[in-house]
Order: C-alpha cells, then structure tokens, then sequence
C-alpha cells in the first residue's frame, strides 16, 4: 500500500499516526507536483484532496475519516479503537470535538492573523469560538482520570491520530500570531504536547508536521 500525503496536513497526519501506531507497511509518499490537475490523481480521488490511500491492487480509498476506518477494519491485530462500546463512543466524541469545535475554528484565524489590515474585532470573535472549543476538549481530556499520556483510556487510539494534528495546528497558531497564551486555562489540552512523546509513532507525527511548517515557512519567505 502507499499513502498520498502532505507532511503538514493535520488531515494526512491523522492517517499516518494510525499507519505508525498499527506498525503498517506503507509507502508514504508526496504527492506529484502537478496533483492539484493531474488527471492520473483525480482518478485516485475525485475530491482532489490529500490523503489517498492507494492498495495493492490499486484501488484507492480518499478521505482520512474513512481511511483511518479501513485501516482499523482491515488490520485488527493493533486496535486503535477500544473494545467496550461506550468507550468507543468516547474515543468517536473526542474526535468529533476535535475536528468541530477546535480544527475548524482554527482555520480561519491564519488568514485572520495574515492579513494586511488585521480585523481586530473579527480576530477577537473568533478567538472566543476557539476558545470555547479548546475548553469543551480540555474537559473531555480532563474527565478520564485513566487516559495517563494518551486521549484516552491509558493507551493509543483513533482519538490520539485527530488529537495530534489539532494540537500541533493549534501550536502553529500561537507562533503565528504570537498570542502565546491560547492554552493558559486549558491545562490537558497543553500538557498533550509532552505526554504524546509517551508514543513514538504520535511523536513521529508531530516531527513530521514540524518538518513540514519549517519547509512551508522557507517556501514563502522566498516567494515574499
């Protein structure tokens, strides 16, 4: 198998951080350079997005969400998804949150922050939305006195492949904007950053995404 992805698409880091985790043999590979046109990578994925998972046999599989899914259904041996259902109900709302209350109203703060003219009040109003989203989170982490280093329940799961790219976007956008204090009433949300180095494949993720924000700040500094 070989996976299409983009060091720091927080939705290609998902995928790999349970490609890594279940100890997968799959080629991760950067996408041509010409994917956005090409008609050979629509053919993969008509949405012309990244991640794709391409088989063996050639069929592809587009989008994380469900990547992730056929990862787990496919290669069982290394579960990331808990047994009992509630739990797994728990790890599906950590990373609903994740994704709908914090990842999506991140987004719009970099084109905020990047902005020539900055809208302060706009910033400030959505600042609030993420705010309120971090603390939703911050309370689902803080709810599970057994979840030690990881999302939840002591060990590695689905909820630890959305939380890394969510808590690594979220410390681009402090250095980006320069409000470093984002996290200050989140305690769970900001200790995460540490405890995921408790797992070398969620620790792998975060180098990777750093790696990448490094080449993607040198690409644009040389285009400015």
């Amino acid at each position: 198998m070989k996976l299409y992805s983009l060091a720091l698409s927080p939705f290609a880091a998902r995928v790999r951080a349970a490609i890594y985790a279940k100890d997968l043999a799959v080629d991760i590979l950067t996408p041509p350079e010409d994917w956005r046109t090409s008609p050979a990578f629509r053919a993969l994925n008509p949405m012309v997005r990244v991640p794709v998972l391409v088989l063996d046999d050639g069929r592809s599989i587009p989008e994380s969400a469900v990547i992730v899914e056929y990862l787990e259904d496919a290669f069982p041996a290394v579960p990331l998804h808990p047994a009992d259902p509630v739990d797994h109900a728990r790890v599906r709302l950590l990373t609903a949150v994740a994704d709908n209350y914090v990842m999506r109203e991140t987004f719009p703060l970099f084109a905020l922050f990047d902005s020539k003219t900055p809208d302060e009040d706009a910033i400030q109003a959505q600042l609030a939305k993420l705010d309120s989203g971090i603390g939703l989170l911050n309370g689902l982490l803080a709810e599970d006195a057994a979840r030690g280093p990881f999302a939840f329940g002591g060990r590695v799961s689905t909820a630890d492949a959305w939380l890394v790219p969510v808590r690594y976007t979220l410390e681009g956008l402090m250095r980006f904007s320069g409000r470093t204090h984002l996290l200050d009433r989140h305690a769970a949300v900001a200790g995460y950053a540490q405890s995921l180095r408790e797992s070398p494949a969620l620790a792998r993720v975060w180098d990777e995404m750093e790696e990448g924000l490094r080449q993607y700040m040198s690409q644009r500094a040389a285009t400015a």
